[in-house]
């Protein structure tokens, strides 16, 4: 009897050390497609940012701060709270333009199962090196086949004073 105990408490541990190792290795990759969207984004590359994508056409919602939302209704007193960015067209056009772009991230975590996961972090936006604005960032991801794929970015914003 003792050793069919032993015996299941030996397997339960086997699978959650595989299930903790996966989670960990998901968790690796799923950084690596943050770092991947972050240098994409320096080097305008494309190619790349789009490949991070589940398609063309996923919700990029904006959520603006009350700070900046008082300023802008002061100008234009029906600036939206909120606005999907994905009715613009698809994510990759935020790479036009001629100026140095960076979005720098920290404070991530992520949350997985293996094939689902949610990342947040707080980011800043800068161009040509001045920052632009900053928030708390949210991603929806999945995994499909080996690769992890955004399906989702939601995301606050407080612009710098004096920026637009």
């Amino acid at each position: 009897m003792n050793k069919g105990i032993t015996s299941c408490v030996l397997c339960a541990l086997c699978i959650m050390q595989d299930a903790s190792a996966s989670s960990l290795d998901s968790e690796t990759e799923i950084r690596h497609v943050i770092e991947q969207f972050r240098v994409s984004i320096i080097n305008k590359d494309k190619a790349v940012f789009s490949s991070l994508f589940f398609n063309e056409n996923i919700p990029f919602i904006a959520v603006f701060s009350e700070e900046m939302l008082a300023r802008k209704r002061i100008e234009n007193p029906k600036y939206p709270a909120a606005v999907d960015f994905s009715q613009f067209g698809p994510p990759v056009k935020m790479l036009s333009g001629d100026k140095a772009e960076e979005e720098k991230i920290w404070n991530i975590k992520v949350q997985t199962d293996g094939h689902l996961a949610s990342v947040h972090f707080n980011y800043s936006d800068h161009v040509s090196a001045r920052k632009r604005a900053w928030g708390t960032e949210s991603w929806s991801l999945v995994k499909v086949d080996s690769d992890w794929k955004i399906t989702s970015v939601s995301f606050t914003v407080t612009e710098v004073e004096g920026e637009k």
